[in-house]
């Protein structure tokens, strides 16, 4: 979930979070250059981890993470098939 407060851009991940579509976002929040940093809060069951990164590096971590988790699913699909 990506919002805005007081001009400053903040991005929350949870387990459940959409990445392919945040990374887009992310990716057209670098391009036009409108924030330089973004304030990232990561939820989890035993708390929440804050950390404050530049927007094209966190749009380059979220998309890694995204293919990641797609090639992982092509894995178990083929797993599932043989």
């Amino acid at each position: 979930m990506i919002s805005y407060d007081d001009g400053q851009l903040h991005v929350t991940l949870t387990r459940k979070t959409g990445l392919t579509k945040l990374a887009r976002l992310l990716e057209a929040e670098a391009a036009l250059g409108i924030h330089d940093s973004a304030t990232v809060t990561y939820k989890c069951r035993n708390g929440a981890l804050r950390q404050v990164m530049s927007v094209e590096t966190l749009a380059e971590m979220v998309k890694r993470e995204a293919d990641a988790i797609k090639q992982l699913r092509l894995e178990r699909a083929v797993k599932v098939v043989m």
